[in-house]
């Protein structure tokens, strides 16, 4: 999905082609029940929800400009297979997981690990997003720690081609680290 087609504010928004690459390490065609840490926009719930209308898409997002956000992006785009719930992760959340996306952590690592370890059914796929190297690499070590399996680390660092006067040049975004495990079986 294009970055283009969802309704946009100040509120985070994972990019087109991290989308593409933290959905894609989800391995979300294998899962039933996934969930969006940090939901921003809702632009990882709302395109999981979309490309898998059978899989149920649960959000987590404590920013109430970005809660209300996610929900249009929702009635936007017909999701009827997502809850959004507000609240600062970890929250209470009924049932498990086999594939949880964090799109933030709010300084809270080893908590949500923790968490994600508890609602993740064995060999269900963790994807997290980082733009500081710092928080990636705590992830890492956490993830290593926990013995989660197959951890890898991906720095994308995507531009796109822009006009400039009679010109064209490629405007960087942020880069991302993706680390993405796997919970033993």
């Amino acid at each position: 999905m294009r970055d283009s087609e969802f309704i946009r504010a100040k509120v985070p928004m994972t990019k087109e082609e991290v989308r593409a690459i933290s959905l894609d390490k989800l391995e979300l065609h294998r899962a039933k029940r996934m969930l969006d840490v940090g939901s921003g926009t809702g632009s990882v719930t709302i395109q999981a929800a979309r490309t898998y209308p059978e899989l149920e898409v649960v959000a987590v997002e404590r920013n109430e400009d970005a809660v209300a956000l996610t929900q249009e992006n929702i009635q936007h785009f017909g999701c009827h297979n997502v809850r959004l719930h507000q609240g600062l992760a970890p929250i209470e959340l009924e049932g498990s997981f086999d594939a949880i996306f964090v799109g933030g952590t709010g300084g809270n690592m080893q908590e949500i690990f923790d968490w994600c370890a508890q609602l993740m059914e064995p060999g269900g796929r963790l994807v997290l997003n980082f733009i500081l190297l710092e928080n990636a690499l705590e992830a890492a070590q956490i993830a290593e720690q926990m013995d989660w399996e197959d951890l890898e680390i991906v720095s994308v660092q995507a531009s796109r081609w822009t006009a400039i006067g009679k010109g064209h040049y490629f405007k960087p975004q942020n880069p991302t680290i993706i680390v993405s495990c796997k919970k033993k079986e």
